[in-house]
């Protein structure tokens, strides 16, 4: 951290070396700073809250300045998944006087606000939902000092004034509208209802949660039934001859997050409910490595991208066909980024899979940090304990490009062409030996877009996508067709 007087002199540095400290503000006393992040190591893999001093008599210290957040196991600044919802960047917001700071975190698969006092660091959880809180505010309102550390009923009152805390709220079946809440018994009211006549003609699935353990650890996951109404759910599991006493289970498809260290959550999902209106159960998690559950799980995918999460993803799926809410005969799995990187993992060590989509995706780990914008060995000698260079054979081992000689499931291979976070030539060089090896393969190039593509990228373009996602998992899962399915008609917005 860096404080420039508003003439441009006066540059002093506030912080030490190895520091990564963000989303910075001034508290009321105007001689402290907040901010997230923390020092390296200890601050990789979760952001604390910081208190600085604006003097900078922190900087001559290795880790100077007071870690507000550290004796708690709770993780600001996490990425919770959605493709529709907006949000912010991760930001503090300190009470009027000073006493309390607000901010965002997870709580099992729920994005809270929470408030920490900046005296002792003690912690409080303002709101409680199954919910996404995506981006918030608060102020004083009427007189006396106010608190600005609104954001639920406990809130203000603390420092003598009313607060008034303001947020960005949605859910698996809500979008994003604007909520407020007033004082410190306040109900929580709705301001608006951006999309009430888009929703009043569809109907949005509630998932249901489900946990699992693996190796010793509590998965969180939730389960999206299929519409009944849809598909071919009643027909029996290929190669399977039908059972008396009901109809067979629906299939299902498995979908991954990025990162690896984000999250799923109660955040809707538009991809998720069109598969669901296609007949198609969906199951998401949080393997080891998510964030959100404390530092421990965070880190628990250190040196394991691939054996450790798969195994927490195919408990998840193993139990839903164990339950009968899936059809063991008509699974899929799809993934983006890092979920990208885990199906190609996932179809190469496992053949139960009758179809798979693979977006944006890493297939060469030595290539991951060579090229695009993380290249660097800064990201792998934490996450990996060491860098390609250093260790070729090691990267060739992790790498799904390895394996893809077993690689017989049917693969979509989805990539925008101006990604530079994962660089095209991951698609193309998996495409490649698939397409040599004459394996059932499509590479589906998207021009224009870069890895954001499902989250902001031109509205037609993401439309086009979800169609080529329900379209590629009807043909094998609903259909049951062998084949490679038709090309789009509909292409490029024509």
């Amino acid at each position: 951290l860096v404080v420039i007087d508003a003439d441009g002199g006066g540059r002093r540095r506030l912080t030490g070396d190895a520091a990564i400290l963000f989303a910075p503000v001034w508290l009321p006393d105007g001689r402290t700073i907040a901010a997230l992040g923390g020092y390296l190591p200890e601050n990789f893999y979760r952001s604390d809250i910081w208190l600085i001093d604006a003097r900078g008599s922190d900087a001559a210290a290795r880790a100077g300045g007071r870690n507000l957040s550290g004796r708690h196991d709770i993780m600001p600044a996490s990425t919770m998944n959605s493709d529709i919802a907006p949000g912010e960047d991760a930001r503090l917001v300190p009470s009027a006087d000073g006493r309390w700071i607000t901010f965002q975190a997870p709580h099992e698969g729920s994005m809270e606000l929470w408030r920490i006092a900046t005296a002792d660091g003690a912690l409080e959880r303002l709101t409680e939902g199954r919910h996404m809180i995506s981006s918030f505010d608060q102020v004083a309102v009427g007189g006396g000092g106010g608190s600005r550390a609104g954001g639920g009923s406990r809130a203000g009152g603390a420092s003598g004034g009313r607060s008034r805390t303001v947020w960005l709220r949605s859910s698996p079946t809500e979008l994003s509208d604007v909520w407020v809440r007033d004082g410190a018994a306040g109900e929580p009211r709705r301001l608006t209802e951006l999309n009430r006549d888009v929703l009043a003609e569809i109907e949005l699935r509630e998932p249901v949660e489900r946990w699992a353990e693996v190796d010793g650890r509590r998965i969180q996951g939730w389960f999206l039934a299929a519409d009944p109404g849809t598909g071919k759910a009643g027909t029996p599991a290929r190669g399977k001859p039908a059972k008396t006493g009901g109809p067979k289970p629906a299939p299902l498809v498995t979908e991954i997050h990025g990162g690896p260290h984000t999250l799923y959550g109660w955040a809707p999902m538009l991809e998720f409910q069109l598969l669901a209106a296609t007949g198609i159960g969906v199951f998401y998690c949080n393997p080891r490595g998510s964030e959100g559950y404390g530092l421990e799980f965070n880190e628990a995918n250190i040196r394991d991208w691939g054996p450790g999460p798969m195994r927490d993803v195919l408990a998840g799926i193993d139990a839903l066909v164990a339950d009968g809410l899936a059809d063991p005969g008509r699974l899929g799995v799809t993934g983006g980024s890092y979920g990208g990187y885990l199906t190609n993992w996932i179809v190469a060590h496992d053949e139960r899979f009758a179809a798979a989509m693979t977006c944006r995706s890493v297939s060469d780990m030595a290539m991951l940090f060579l090229t695009g914008d993380i290249s660097s060995g800064f990201w792998p000698s934490y996450e990996f304990r060491s860098t390609p260079w250093d260790d070729p054979a090691y990267f060739r081992e992790i790498s799904p490009l390895t394996y893809a000689d077993r690689i017989r499931t049917p693969l979509l291979i989805q990539h925008s062409e101006k990604d530079i976070r994962t660089t095209i030539g991951q698609a193309e060089a998996l495409f490649t030996v698939l397409r040599s090896k004459r394996r059932p393969v499509r590479l589906l190039r998207v021009p224009e877009e870069t890895h954001e593509l499902t989250r902001s990228g031109t509205p037609f373009r993401r439309v086009e996508n979800l169609n080529v996602v329900r379209d590629w998992f009807r043909h094998f899962l609903v259909d049951e067709k062998r084949g490679l399915p038709p090309l789009p008609k509909v292409r490029a917005g024509r």
